[in-house]
């Protein structure tokens, strides 16, 4: 937790710290990047667990975990009429299964960020619209889906603004108009009792935010963190158009193999002709249908936005980890496409070779990184690379068994995979994250405590190279982010204020990478070196060491 999740957390603790639940601060300053409901839900949590980093990332691990429990029911929910109720389970544990081991929603859902609370909540109201695009009407089944589809599209505002409402509002009405749907959806007393609780959950806090903050929230949030982050590059942030897809096959994997085989599933067709479109689209399983248009108009949508970011796609993953469920149906499908199951099959063996020979050389990758010079012994010692190793390699050699035995094994295609990620998440994936707070995250608290424990009065705290935001979150004090003395030098003249700068300052503490530190080419004589934690530094020198030479 070192840049934007710690920023994104701090927000969240300084709600609970003010008691201030409708203007979000970091830093000394209002900050209105993004809504409210994420920091909401940190606050609430940091009141009932205490403030920890465990009590920080608890919600998005909820949320992450409500939408894979979700895929299984949406699944179970949907199954032919008079399926047997064994293949009906297995397709709802192989989705929510192949969801929950997708490394996308696996490292967002350990991260305390906008994009699982945004991502949960549009999958979360795609999900209640297909129950109640499925159920008959007038059934409670369909009337308690509209309003979730309200609530939770509600919830997708609060957590990141317009775009909670545009992306479901928009894979709807594509889905509907290619598969002739919208007559099911013509009801006026149903659509105007979603929109007025879809008012309710969202309505208050913009109000009571404009009410506060007036022009400064309305410019801030609206004008510059929807708008601008759309239509022009923030933040260094930029893209090709197609700067998605590979993102997309990455955070997918292993499972990602088998999506072209998934999409296959909607036959060929001109999407020029748009006549022969919409007859392929009546062909083609509604579900199937709606999953795709999910994914593309989620990946579409974010390809065409000039600021780019990984993150971004999240909301895709749940659509493409259940396309992939529905396309692994070997026992179901035709020659040919056992044929192309197998092709794939042989695939992931190839990579799951490769990921094991990765994981065994990894610490020499780790003592590549100069910050961290002790991370790649540790990281050695722990036998943890090995063991991740061995679990691929395993993976491996079970999917050979399965493609030896083709095609009367085919149905077992996915256990391998399955099955090796689960326990890959139980038995590597927590002791690596403690091993990596250990050696990584451990120091830098550790400092930035220091930091605050040995403050001076007026004495500001300057982050200098590295932007690392948790120094807030720990030190528990505001910080200014500086880089190069010529910079200190403007901002001292043009705007003392914003480094914290008071008119009895004497001296600053200055906290970073060594490297960084020693780039500032400040006086020997002048640096007091406070504390230091593997490469990382607390110093402290007077003001009048940045002036001019």
């Amino acid at each position: 937790m070192d840049k934007t999740e710690a920023l994104f957390v701090e927000v969240g603790h300084q709600m609970l710290q003010r008691d201030d639940w409708v203007t979000p601060w970091w830093n000394g300053r209002a900050f209105f990047d993004y809504p409210v409901w994420g920091y909401w839900m940190v606050a609430l949590s940091f009141r009932l667990f205490g403030i920890t980093p465990w009590a920080a990332r608890l919600p998005v691990a909820l949320a992450a975990s409500l939408v894979v429990s979700a895929s299984f029911f949406l699944l179970w929910s949907l199954a032919p009429a008079g399926e047997l109720l064994r293949p009906r389970w297995m397709r709802a544990a192989l989705g929510s299964g192949i969801l929950a081991t997708t490394p996308g929603w696996i490292g967002w859902a350990r991260s305390s960020t906008t994009d699982m609370f945004l991502s949960s909540a549009i999958a979360l109201a795609l999900f209640s619209f297909l129950i109640a695009h499925h159920f008959p009407h007038r059934s409670r089944s369909a009337a308690l889906a509209r309003a979730l589809m309200a609530l939770f599209t509600g919830i997708a505002v609060l957590a990141k603004g317009p775009v909670g409402l545009l992306l479901p509002l928009l894979v709807v009405a594509v889905f509907l108009t290619l598969s002739r749907g919208w007559s099911r959806w013509r009801h006026l007393g149903d659509i105007l009792a979603m929109a007025t609780l879809w008012l309710g959950v969202v309505l208050p806090w913009y109000y009571a935010a404009a009410q506060a903050n007036g022009e400064a929230f309305l410019g801030g949030f609206l004008a510059f963190s929807n708008v601008q982050r759309f239509t022009s590059v923030l933040y260094a942030h930029p893209g090709p158009p197609w700067f998605y897809l590979p993102w997309l096959l990455l955070l997918l994997l292993p499972w990602s193999i088998y999506l072209p085989l998934a999409l296959a599933r909607m036959g060929r067709f001109n999407p020029r002709d748009w006549r022969l479109l919409m007859r392929a689209c009546q062909s083609v399983e509604p579900l199937t249908l709606f999953l795709v248009i999910w994914l593309v108009v989620v990946v579409g949508f974010f390809s065409a936005a000039a600021t780019k970011l990984p993150g971004y796609i999240l909301p895709a993953i749940p659509a493409g980890s259940l396309l992939v469920a529905l396309g692994l149906r070997p026992y179901n499908a035709l020659p040919a496409a056992l044929g192309g199951l197998r092709l794939s099959g042989w695939f992931e063996v190839f990579l799951l070779a490769l990921l094991s020979l990765a994981a065994a050389i990894a610490p020499r990758w780790a003592a590549s990184d100069p910050a961290h010079p002790q991370f790649a012994s540790a990281l050695a010692t722990s036998g943890l690379p090995n063991l991740l190793s061995a679990l691929l390699a395993l993976m491996a050699f079970a999917l050979v068994g399965v493609l030896l035995g083709w095609p009367q094994r085919a149905r077992w295609l996915p256990l391998p995979s399955l099955a090796g990620f689960l326990a890959i998440l139980g038995l590597v994936v927590p002791p690596l994250a403690s091993l990596i707070d250990r050696e990584r995250q451990l120091p830098l608290r550790q400092l930035a405590a220091a930091a605050h424990t040995l403050a001076r009065p007026d004495e500001p705290l300057w982050v200098v190279g590295t932007k690392r935001y948790s120094t807030v979150f720990y030190a528990g004090e505001t910080a200014a982010f500086v880089a190069d003395p010529q910079g200190i030098r403007d901002r001292r003249r043009d705007d003392p204020r914003s480094l914290g700068l008071g008119p009895s300052t004497r001296t600053v503490r200055l906290f970073g990478d060594r490297s960084d530190l020693e780039a500032l080419r400040l006086p020997v004589v002048q640096i007091q070196r406070l504390e230091r934690r593997g490469q990382q530094e607390l110093w402290r020198v007077p003001i009048n060491a940045f002036d001019p030479r």
